[in-house]
Order: C-alpha cells, then sequence, then structure tokens
C-alpha cells in the first residue's frame, strides 16, 4: 500500500538527483574551460572513474524514472481521495436513511400506544 512517506522518499531522491545534476553541470563547465574534472561513481566498496557525458545520463534517465514513479503515485493518491470521498458520501446518505426510518418507527411505535 502506498504511503505519505514513500511519496517523500522519492521526492528527497528527486532532489538529491537534481542537485547531482547541478554538481555534474559545474563539472562539465570546469572541463570545457580546461579543468581536470574527474567523476566517480561508488560500485559496492569501490570508487571507480565514470565518463563524465555517461554519469550525466545516468543521472537523467534515473531523474526521469522517479518523476515518473510520483507521477504514478500522485494519480494513485488521487484516484484514493476519490474512492474515499465517494464511499463518505454513501455513508453519510445511509445514515440519514436509517435517521429517516428510526424517525418514522418512533412515530409508528407513539401512535400505537396511544
Amino acid at each position: 500500500m502506498l504511503t505519505a512517506s514513500d511519496l517523500g522518499t522519492l521526492t528527497a531522491q528527486r532532489n538529491e538527483n537534481e542537485l547531482v545534476k547541478q554538481e555534474l553541470d559545474v563539472c562539465g563547465q570546469e572541463a570545457s574551460e580546461g579543468s581536470d574534472s574527474v567523476v566517480y561513481k561508488l560500485v559496492g566498496p569501490v570508487l571507480i572513474k565514470n565518463d563524465l557525458d555517461e554519469a550525466k545520463e545516468t543521472v537523467d534517465k534515473r531523474l526521469e524514472f522517479i518523476s515518473g514513479e510520483i507521477k504514478k503515485m500522485e494519480s494513485t493518491i488521487a484516484k484514493k481521495e476519490e474512492q474515499s470521498q465517494q464511499l463518505a458520501m454513501t455513508v453519510q446518505e445511509m445514515q440519514g436513511a436509517m435517521q429517516k426510518a428510526a424517525v418514522e418507527a418512533a412515530k409508528a411505535a407513539a401512535m400505537q400506544s396511544s
């Protein structure tokens, strides 16, 4: 079942990846100015040298995936909220009908006893 914390986790991951993308853009600018920028990626307990363009592509794909998951989750949450509202209306209608029936039953009982 989806929870608000799941949405929060995805949002935090998206924010983190956006920061990584910004840092990679800075590295790209430094590399174009002639500065030596090296990017590493963590594979298990080891840091491995990674191509800057490949790192940018990986982060872009990850951001795309996370954004898609957030959209799906928001859509699911909206559907569940709509279903919840419909159920609440149904319950209110049933309660109203029960109260009306109880009033009528009380009136009928009062008429029989008099």
